[in-house]
């Protein structure tokens, strides 16, 4: 959580959103990923709490972490084929 804290204050969520993942530790990603979401969804609802943020736009920036930024990367990406 005192990682989140610190690098949301100044890169903001969505430029925190996701991460870069060890294929070799393939049955570990949904895992870690899961707890990624849980860290999240805590300090926004902790932020909610405090008074610092309204719950509709908790609400929506969860969603957009648990989805869209992945989206968005992968769709960025262009493979093509020789």
């Amino acid at each position: 959580m005192r990682y989140r804290r610190q690098t949301t204050e100044s890169a903001g969520f969505y430029n925190t959103a996701g991460f870069n993942d060890d294929t070799r530790a393939f049955f570990s990603i949904p895992a870690r990923h899961d707890l990624a979401r849980r860290i999240d969804c805590a300090y926004l609802s902790e932020l909610v709490v405090q008074g610092r943020l309204p719950i509709a736009e908790a609400a929506e920036v969860a969603g957009d972490l648990g989805l869209s930024p992945a989206q968005k990367s992968l769709q960025a990406v262009k493979v093509y084929k020789l």
